[in-house]
């Protein structure tokens, strides 16, 4: 049995004009045809912990740098990859390099897009597996409203 992929990236939120949105990368050269937008992530390199992968792999795809706020567990992709993410939000520093459609500058040539969008639209662009991230940031909000 092969031992899966293990990537980390980090579920980026802010306040947008429509609400929470949150940050979506696409891989250049994938299709258009099928939700393929994800979370900024990438695989997580010897000896480094699942959290500094996930805040160097955002910076490295979107050019931002994130501060973690909590975790939000793993999933399993179909491709049998498993993520593991982090919420964040945008570090101050970094919140210059987006506009005002929430689209970030300074993003690496592994993506074509890169782009903050309302939760709603977010989960329709996402890999079907990392739309529990979206699941889990909602549980959390909701819950501490309780």
């Amino acid at each position: 049995m092969r031992t899966p992929v293990i990537a980390a990236g980090c579920l980026v939120t802010r306040e947008g004009p429509r609400g929470t949105e949150v940050l979506l990368v696409h891989a250049h050269r994938a299709s258009f045809r099928k939700p393929l937008f994800g979370i900024p992530k990438g695989l997580v390199e010897t000896g480094e912990s699942l959290e500094d992968a996930a805040q160097r792999e955002t910076h490295e795809e979107t050019g931002l740098r994130v501060i973690i706020r909590a975790a939000l567990g793993s999933v399993r992709q179909k491709s049998g990859k498993i993520v593991h993410a982090f919420l964040a939000d945008v570090a101050p520093e970094s919140a210059a390099a987006i506009d005002e459609q929430g689209r970030c500058h300074g993003h690496d040539h592994e993506v074509d897009v890169c782009r903050f969008y309302p939760i709603a639209q977010a989960r329709e662009l996402m890999i079907e597996a990392q739309r529990q991230f979206l699941d889990r940031i909602e549980n959390q909000t909701t819950d501490e409203h309780r």
